[in-house]
């Protein structure tokens, strides 16, 4: 293998993310720079990047010295622009846990009981749209399919409106993929879907229905109506986070299970058995979130570096869970790892992920389903094409071949 230069490597620089040897180079960081200052290119400024597992927890957890509100990006921005993008994502005590409660509230397990029956019924859905036909994009097609439905269904989204969703969705996290766009039209795709999430908030105050939105249309934090610009973007947050990131996991997923047949095999054979196991595993070897960051509240330090207050830190979920240090043999894919304390999810702390329950289950009914449903399922991963975007690590097209099936649902 070529030696890698890192002082010629920039991570917030689109063309980075199209080179096939991004793990290479992030595991060249963690053992020569697991600290390293990433200037932004064109322009002043950048932020420290972090490489490795311990790192990230670190600072994922400590919310008193890394702050939300200027943004969760590689640039601080203003407060009031990165609530419009991140919502409660964005926001520091005691704004945070007020705004997280509204959502704490549906998240719940017994919501998760609630639904299991509808999110097996989604996923004989999804997959029955497309058994009869022989071909087909896994990764449009059925992947993108699975979580839309689900959250779709949540928040009381009209069918018509669902294949647009999805496509401002991608938008607004698939920035740097050339063929998705950039900062500007993904802050135009995050206003998109922010004025819907408000239109449909200000339809339910006219029209209660049951749905997601009308449970917030009717709940209260500490005494106050959350209004309808919150409400856009909370729903914005949810149909991001809802569909992309879960619809990109099953989607590498299932890559990965077509480039180890072994394992595709012996999850068929005792599904139930391995499933809890493959999906973690599935989850970090895809690591669909590419980065999150923090703006320092102090002066501090991490891993050893002197960290100045006011500066940006970033770190790197996909690297996070290949460090060596934690994950044995990081770069296989092993649907029987244990532990695996990834990363996926978050790197704990007070934003880690609150629909990985959630996640965890549509995961669980999609595959069940797929699996009994299409058996003899083939993957042309010489035909795969990945979005090469710097937040999200998507799938653009993924094709397949199966036998066709008549759909019983």
């Amino acid at each position: 293998m070529a030696e890698i230069d890192l002082d010629t490597i920039h991570l917030a620089d689109p063309a980075f993310w199209k080179r096939d040897d991004k793990h290479a180079v992030f595991a060249a960081f963690r053992r020569e720079r697991p600290v390293a200052w990433q200037q932004h290119p064109g322009r002043e400024g950048g932020f420290w990047s972090f490489t490795r597992h311990a790192e990230t927890r670190e600072i994922s957890r400590d919310a008193n010295r890394f702050v939300s509100r200027y943004g969760s990006g590689m640039a601080v921005e203003k407060p009031e622009d990165a609530y419009i993008t991140g919502g409660m994502l964005n926001r520091d005590p005691p704004e945070h846990p007020r705004l997280r409660r509204v959502v704490a509230r549906v998240f719940t397990p017994r919501l998760l009981r609630d639904i299991e029956g509808d999110m097996a019924a989604s996923a004989r859905a999804v997959v029955g749209a497309v058994s009869e036909r022989g071909t087909c994009d896994f990764a449009s097609d059925v992947a993108n399919r699975m979580p839309m439905k689900v959250i779709c269904d949540m928040l009381g989204v009209p069918e018509a409106d669902r294949d647009h969703l999805q496509h401002l969705t991608l938008q607004a996290l698939g920035y740097g993929d050339e063929s998705v766009g950039g900062f500007a039209e993904a802050m135009t795709a995050f206003l998109a879907l922010n004025a819907y999430g408000e239109g449909l908030a200000t339809e339910c105050r006219k029209k209660p229905a049951d749905d997601l939105i009308t449970t917030m249309v009717a709940a209260e934090v500490e005494g106050e109506r959350l209004t309808d610009a919150d409400i856009g973007i909370y729903f914005q947050l949810l149909i991001t986070a809802g569909i992309e990131t879960t619809a990109s996991s099953i989607a590498h997923g299932m890559a990965q299970l077509a480039r180890n047949p072994g394992q595709w095999a012996a999850w068929r054979a005792d599904f139930d058995g391995l499933a809890a196991t493959a999906m973690e595993e599935i989850v970090r070897h895809a690591s669909p979130v590419v980065h999150f960051g923090r703006r320092a509240a102090v002066d501090t330090q991490v891993g050893g570096q002197a960290i100045a207050a006011g500066e940006q830190v970033v770190f790197w979920y996909g690297s996070a869970n290949r460090d060596e240090t934690v994950f044995a043999n990081p770069e296989r894919f092993d649907i029987t790892r244990t532990p695996n304390d990834h990363v996926g999810y978050g790197g704990g702390g007070p934003h880690h992920c609150l629909g990985m329950h959630m996640a965890r289950r549509e995961m669980y009914h999609f595959f069940k389903e797929l699996f009994a449903t299409l058996p003899d399922l083939e993957i042309d991963l010489d035909a795969m094409v990945p979005i090469n975007g710097m937040f999200i690590n998507g799938m653009r097209s993924l094709p397949c071949r199966f036998t066709p099936v008549r759909s019983l649902s």
